[in-house]
């Protein structure tokens, strides 16, 4: 995970020299951050594996924050390779047996939605980080799950994403709006459709969980509070 970063940015027509001179500048100031163009589009990569999630957030932080990218800059995608290794290379050194009701619950979403709820973490020895129960349903459907990497000596967090929900007459129902993101630190079991208790600015709310994806390194992970409670309820998404 934080293999590179991509930057997209705000077009103009007519501008092709301008907009030249600003990828170059670009390209050099990423160098102050440990990052190189790849050559590949607009893909930055650090130039050493070392320390490369604070690199890859040091940059993001450094580009949102320049004042000559303002208006210019349209996003900021980090890339994370979801092919590190083969299914049958992982290790599960130390890796305890998930609970049948635990591995049910995945299960049941895996056979109505034909999707794992999440993918796989893997360290740099292949050792299984998180993710176990899709691995187990990986092996067991002959299916090819995403499998990331994240360094063992890093902090790895499960992020789950979606949008505020409220209940109406017993019914939960979504809020138009952006998607906010969490730490998903509870015990349950967690899957696409859940309704968690969270903490906003405005107080406690409630979010349905839209997509669940993982976040490495200290920065990363301290960016997003944690999810406040598991509600045992369900909404078709």
């Amino acid at each position: 995970m934080n293999e590179g970063i991509a930057v997209f940015l705000n077009g103009r027509e007519n501008e092709g020299s301008e907009l030249e001179k600003l990828i170059r500048r670009i390209d050099h100031f990423l160098l102050d951050y440990g990052l190189t163009y790849s050559g590949i589009m607009n893909l930055y990569r650090p130039v050493t594996a070392d320390d490369r999630d604070h690199k890859v957030f040091a940059a993001c932080e450094a580009l949102n924050s320049a004042d000559w990218l303002k208006d210019r800059l349209a996003y900021i995608s980090i890339a994370n390779r979801k092919d590190v290794c083969p299914l049958d290379q992982i290790r599960l050194d130390d890796m305890a047996e998930p609970s049948a009701a635990k591995l049910d619950y995945y299960e049941a979403y895996y056979q109505s939605s034909h999707g794992l709820a999440h993918g796989i973490v893997v360290d740099e020895e292949k050792k299984l980080r998180d993710g176990y129960t899709s691995y187990l349903l990986a092996r067991k459907y002959g299916i090819r799950p995403d499998i990331y990497e994240a360094f063992s000596d890093r902090p790895l967090r499960k992020v789950v994403m979606g949008r505020h929900v409220v209940q109406n007459k017993g019914t939960w129902k979504r809020k138009k709006g952006r998607r906010y993101s969490w730490t998903y630190t509870l015990k349950a079991a967690v899957v696409p459709g859940d309704i968690l208790k969270v903490q906003t600015k405005k107080g406690q709310m409630y979010m349905c969980v839209e997509r669940i994806e993982y976040v490495t390194g200290e920065e990363f992970c301290a960016e997003f509070s944690a999810v406040i409670k598991h509600m045992r309820k369900r909404l078709e998404i």
